[in-house]
């Protein structure tokens, strides 16, 4: 029993020796981290100075010339700032810089080369950064590219146009584009073979109302061509349509036949808008035999055609369409 108890002591204190040994390791591991926290935060504290590099992206190129070659694809800066931002700066800054070149002076250097100062930059890259205006330099003081001059030519915008229409409405009129011609600026080659522009396709379903819409033109070759302006209104005025019929005496004069038809008069239909339906007129329709190539002595029948109509109607069709005549004497 002795030995038992004495042999209990034995691993208890060599159990105390070993977790008093793991205490201090632990303890000494803690400190070295510790440590190493306040050296870090004690230099990222402190200023430094870094170079970063970004990519260059050029937008809003005058209409009348083409971007055919960046000198500086890159924009290459410093910054001086604490080391906290700096790291910060390191994982996130943008690695892209759009610049829209109507927003700056374009200088021009040589007869297509052209460059812009890098001074504007730095507001807008300080913005960009959260950053002062004072802890930012560039490594140039301007950015060149290349700029080709375009030839320029006027052309008709056509619409590309898909209407699918509710119940018995359509359009009034024909759709009118505004500008309707555009002026397209490219090299001499590719303008002689263009001679229209056509608008990006325009479909719409139900439609019952008038409305104006801003559709974009379809460039045929966006890396060789530019367009001015790149989009277009079309308005589309719609109305509610019905149908109605007129009877119409058919007219003989132009025959040099003193003829009579059987019968005498026929029935006009034709679609109309609902606000004009009251002011059309017989009178303003034309119905007449077509005698072209007809010899008019051995001719049973006389096909009718129309010569006239008022504009505000559509879709006009006769009843009968072909009739019967004898000549007077």
């Amino acid at each position: 029993m002795s030995k038992f108890k004495e042999g209990y002591k034995q691993n208890q204190s060599s159990s105390l020796h070993e977790s008093k040994r793991q205490s201090s390791h632990f303890t000494f591991f803690v400190f070295i981290i510790i440590s190493a926290i306040f050296w870090l935060l004690i230099k990222l504290s402190q200023e430094y100075s870094q170079t970063y590099n970004m990519k260059i992206e050029y937008k809003d190129i005058p209409v009348n010339r083409l971007l055919t070659k960046k000198i500086d694809s890159t924009v290459k800066f410093n910054i001086k700032a604490r080391g906290f931002y700096l790291l910060e700066l390191s994982l996130l800054h943008p690695d892209e810089l759009i610049i829209h070149l109507n927003n700056y002076t374009i200088h021009k250097a040589d007869e297509d080369i052209n460059y812009i100062s890098t001074l504007p930059l730095k507001e807008k890259i300080a913005k960009l950064l959260d950053i002062n205006l004072d802890d930012i330099s560039f490594s140039k003081n301007v950015l060149s590219f290349l700029l080709e001059t375009l030839h320029s030519k006027e052309v008709e915008v056509v619409g590309d146009i898909n209407l699918k229409f509710e119940g018995s409405y359509n359009l009034y009129s024909q759709p009118k584009i505004s500008p309707k011609k555009v002026m397209i600026y490219g090299t001499k080659e590719t303008l002689d073979s263009i001679d229209v522009i056509k608008t990006k396709r325009l479909s719409l379903d139900n439609v019952r109302e008038s409305r104006s819409l801003t559709v974009g033109l379809l460039n045929p070759d966006p890396e060789l061509i530019r367009l001015d302006p790149e989009q277009v209104t079309v308005d589309l005025q719609v109305e509610k349509f019905t149908q109605s019929s007129l009877s119409v005496k058919v007219n003989t004069t132009l025959s040099s036949y003193n003829i009579e038809t059987f019968p005498e008069k026929v029935t006009v239909y034709f679609n109309v808008a609902l606000k004009d339906y009251e002011m059309i007129k017989a009178s303003e329709f034309m119905i007449s035999p077509d005698l072209t190539n007809v010899d008019i002595r051995t001719a049973q029948k006389l096909h009718l055609v129309v010569k006239k109509y008022p504009k505000l109607v559509r879709n006009i069709r006769i009843e009968p369409r072909d009739v019967e005549f004898i000549i007077i004497k």
